[in-house]
């Protein structure tokens, strides 16, 4: 692998002291070292000593991502003994997610780890040490992080006291129903929030543990430019009015899957929203007629570039009235920077009020209608916009595929549901990505 970045022919064998690779300096091997995966690094140091030494060189491990080692680094011992050894005072991002971690491993990190900024926790069991510990002993944890991910993580509180404690610089945090659970405890979650003063990023996915009250907490956090509440069941959305109010630069909510309601859903003054997204899809609550009053009001955000509308109402929220009702207020005031909607899942829309929207918004370049069993296919109705979808790539099973379709094939062409297949519109520009 090596020969080949260097630009050798694989088939040209070298003896082990002419062999070009050799002749490099240091600088040079560290340079190639760097574009190596981790699973070739730790092939590469088998083969000298000084190779050895050079891959586990700190400038090389800024960046670690140990998932796939969370079995065999099971055992706190083992994974303390690397974390001493290897993850240095240089060490700026590390990816732990799935593993088990204890106390005193928490602790390793903390100390050994000085300028760790981006601390990935995902699914993580926090546990508590097996030996006893003195009542004077407390559970440190990384200062001076700017991103932190606990999501989906469960375990021992005292760590969750401990990573409160530790949120004064954090820009990108990810939460759990654990965390939620042993501040309310403790009466600490007010606090701990007043502190974080640097917050950007915040996902509260799947926190079903998570009240208006709780949230209402974060609106403090003014430079706020993503909030994410995805599949928290049990909020009803009373306080988005206030986001909008005090985090005048949030820039991305997500709402899919909450309990919002026709009667919030038209209270908020969405005109005042600087959004540049917005997703309410999946909120079972929301009717045909809170959708006719709100939906003309969304339209007079001025910067709105995505508006997510899937499956909103039980899937039969929107219609074509509405959706037309919607173009024309997009139209008439002029907000014409929306150029992705997603109204998949709609099995009130028909392939004639699809059509009309088309001919009246033509600047929305994005109309997914996936799974709308009304619509049966869509046309590709000039060249450029042939050649544009001949570009994109199909993603499937986690394989990728160019599409490669000849100008005669026009006709022929196996024709999709919506303008681009759901995986196609999940991964294009306009995809909205968790803070993490």
């Amino acid at each position: 692998m090596l020969i080949e970045l260097l630009g050798e022919s694989p088939a040209r064998s070298y003896s082990a002291d002419s062999a070009p690779v050799y002749s490099l300096d240091e600088g040079t091997l560290l340079n190639i070292f760097s574009f190596l995966s981790l699973k070739d690094l730790l092939r590469v140091c088998q083969v000298s000593r000084l190779w050895y030494r050079l891959s586990f060189d700190l400038l090389l491990w800024k960046n670690t991502d140990l998932r796939r080692f969370s079995n065999s680094l099971h055992d706190p011992t083992k994974f303390q003994a690397l974390a001493n050894s290897r993850l240095g005072e240089k060490i700026n991002c590390i990816d732990l997610s799935g593993f088990v971690l204890t106390e005193d491993s928490l602790r390793v990190l903390a100390i050994q780890c000085k300028k760790l900024r981006v601390l990935k926790l995902r699914s993580v069991t926090f546990s508590q040490n097996c030996t006893k510990k003195s009542e004077k002993d407390v559970v440190l944890f990384p200062k001076h992080l700017e991103c932190l991910d606990i999501r989906f993580s469960h375990g021992s509180p005292s760590v969750y006291r401990a990573i409160g404690k530790e949120l004064r610089h954090v820009k990108w945090l990810g939460l759990c129903d654990a965390f939620f659970r042993t501040l309310l405890a403790d009466e600490s979650l007010e606090t701990t929030i007043d502190g974080m003063k640097h917050l950007r990023k915040l996902d509260l996915s799947h926190c079903l543990m998570l009240k208006d009250c709780s949230l209402a907490l974060f609106s403090r956090c003014r430079k706020l430019e993503v909030l994410s509440v995805r599949k928290c069941s049990f909020l009803t959305g009373d306080c988005i009015e206030n986001f909008l109010q005090s985090c005048t630069k949030l820039k991305t909510l997500i709402l899919d899957g909450i309990s919002l309601d026709d009667d919030t859903v038209q209270r908020i003054a969405w005109r005042c929203a600087s959004l540049k997204h917005l997703e309410l899809g999946w909120c079972r609550l929301i009717t045909q007629a809170g959708l006719k009053s709100a939906l003309p009001q969304i339209a007079k955000i001025q910067s709105l570039e995505y508006l997510g509308l899937c499956a909103i109402g039980d899937e039969k929220g929107l219609d074509d009235d509405i959706l037309l009702e919607l173009g024309n207020s997009l139209s008439y005031w002029r907000s014409k920077k929306l150029k992705s909607l997603n109204v998949s899942r709609s099995r009130e829309l028909t392939q004639d009020g699809v059509d009309e929207f088309r001919r009246s918004c033509s600047f929305v370049e994005i109309l997914d209608t996936t799974d709308c069993p009304a619509i049966k296919q869509f046309a590709i109705q000039d060249q450029r916009k042939l050649s544009d979808f001949k570009k994109h790539q199909v993603f499937e099973n986690g394989n990728t595929t160019n599409i490669t379709v000849s100008e005669s094939d026009n006709k022929a062409y196996r024709r999709r549901n919506g303008y681009i297949s759901a995986t196609q519109f999940a991964r294009s520009k306009y995809i909205l990505e968790t803070p993490l």
